[in-house]
């Protein structure tokens, strides 16, 4: 990974645990997707796409999660399911969009429920 993907997945996952998630695994992979961020946040359990860019006046950085990488992210967090006890509860897939400032800070937009899952493609 880039440093500067790594330095918004590390800053993403620092905004995270304020907000009071518990975080469970950074950098899942598998062989069919990965996932940049998985926590817990209350009874939820949430997988996290973390988009960055550094142009404030350019791309938005959610258009960069496309159906292709629903899927993949669909896919290994059924993988991760699978091969993990879960305790039942509602799973929830967000999007934390990250926006370098001139300043050298992080515009952090957090959407909820960025996406469902699609029973019939997994």
């Amino acid at each position: 990974m880039h440093e500067f993907g790594a330095s918004a997945e590390q800053a993403a996952a620092a905004y995270l645990r304020r907000k009071g998630c518990r975080l469970l695994e950074t950098n899942y992979h598998t062989r069919r997707g990965e996932i940049d961020i998985i926590c817990r946040d209350g009874d939820s359990l949430v997988f996290v796409e973390v988009k960055s860019t550094r142009d404030p006046d350019g791309w938005y950085p959610g258009d960069r999660i496309d159906k292709r990488k629903r899927k993949r992210i669909q896919l290994a967090a059924s993988h991760y399911i699978s091969h993990h006890e879960i305790p039942a509860g509602a799973v929830r897939f967000d999007a934390v969009l990250m926006t370098a400032t001139r300043r050298g800070e992080w515009k952090i937009n957090h959407v909820r429920d960025a996406f469902r899952i699609d029973e019939s493609n997994v």
